[in-house]
């Protein structure tokens, strides 16, 4: 398919060749640097259709490319985010009052799988509707990456509250739901420079993981405390 490029220089009309879609280069008549819009950007033309006496048949003749969620990316959200809850659905059965909390490598694991699913759960609920979620790595890689902050500040606020928050064996609460706060405040702007995102967007991809985290809890039961 051939894409219609219009020069910002000398505004001369000329076609390229699908495979430099997204690229840059130079204007063949006055060598100005432009950029081929990319394939989804393309507002696609359809011919009319029309009546036998040649009035138009619909009065809609442009039309923009629709795109899809891609499967792949949902049902990988969507495994590694039940992985998660199972694992605390398990753990309930192995919890007692003598072994209240489930060990590090355990809560690691389980964080990751939270932090991953629900990242990329969130970029596919929060992208922008005529934005194409490809089969790649380059947005699972993303939504990883992302996720396992999520899973580390976790990890981070849990520590923070048994050696530092913690008095006589009871947290300070006053400065748990300081730290908590601040951390979420903090880890909205990762969304925003990773997935482009408005800071509204990044908090509600961020309250994502808190709800996953919620329901882990719930699922480890009565005995489980949210920052372990």
């Amino acid at each position: 398919m051939a894409i219609d490029v219009i020069c910002t220089g000398c505004h001369k009309r000329f076609q390229v060749s699908e495979q430099f879609a997204g690229k840059q280069g130079p204007c063949p008549g006055c060598q100005t640097i432009i950029e081929i819009p990319k394939v989804e950007d393309l507002v696609i033309v359809h011919e009319r259709e029309t009546t036998r006496t040649g009035a138009p048949a619909k009065l809609d003749s442009i039309v923009r490319q629709k795109t899809t969620v891609n499967k792949f990316e949902l049902y990988l959200s969507l495994a590694t985010l039940f992985g998660g809850l199972a694992m605390g659905f398990a753990l309930r059965f192995t919890l007692d009052e003598a072994n209240p909390a489930p060990g590090s490598v355990v809560t690691i694991l389980a964080g990751a799988l939270l932090g991953i699913g629900s990242s990329l759960l969130g970029y596919i609920v929060l992208r922008p509707q005529d934005t194409e979620i490809r089969n790649d790595r380059k947005t699972i890689l993303k939504g990883g990456c992302v996720g396992l902050v999520y899973a580390a500040l976790w990890r981070l606020q849990e520590l923070a509250i048994s050696g530092l928050l913690t008095e006589d064996g009871s947290v300070i609460l006053p400065a748990v739901i300081v730290l908590a706060l601040a951390l979420v405040a903090v880890a909205s702007f990762i969304p925003m420079f990773v997935y482009e995102f408005e800071y509204s967007q990044g908090l509600i991809h961020v309250i994502l993981f808190i709800a996953a985290l919620a329901a882990y809890c719930m699922l480890l039961g009565d005995i489980a405390f949210i920052g372990r």
